[in-house]
């Protein structure tokens, strides 16, 4: 025979309420920090994981492209009339063009200067 007041093993039906309580608070309060439109300490608006990784992406385009640029100038002493001819350094047809609008990266031969022409990554 059981003792008065032992319990088993399962969960009353308040005991399930509370903990899913729980869990919505702390969904409310998780989600749109990874899903974006979460702001942070200082008010700035945090943006999604898929936006920051296209915003990498296009970082590292222009990275590799600009380090082609500097090998083509160290072997031919001036830079490459256009980004095509950087295909010969592996610069594929993939890597001249924004992850996000999908418009080639502008370049100016004079400068040796290339740049994203989507206005969020142009500080890149």
């Amino acid at each position: 025979m059981r003792a008065r007041g032992v319990r088993r093993g399962s969960w009353t039906l308040v005991e399930m309420v509370v903990v899913l309580a729980i869990i919505a608070v702390l969904a409310v309060w998780l989600v749109p920090r990874y899903l974006g439109g979460a702001k942070t300490p200082t008010g700035k608006t945090v943006s999604a994981p898929i936006q920051r990784a296209h915003g990498v992406e296009c970082m590292n385009n222009l990275r590799q492209i600009r380090a082609a640029i500097q090998m083509a100038q160290a072997s031919s002493e001036t830079p490459p009339r256009s980004l095509a001819d950087l295909s010969a350094s592996g610069v594929t047809r993939e890597l001249l063009v924004c992850p996000v609008s999908r418009q080639p990266y502008q370049y100016d031969p004079r400068t040796a200067r290339v740049w994203c022409p989507y206005p969020e990554h142009s500080r890149y």
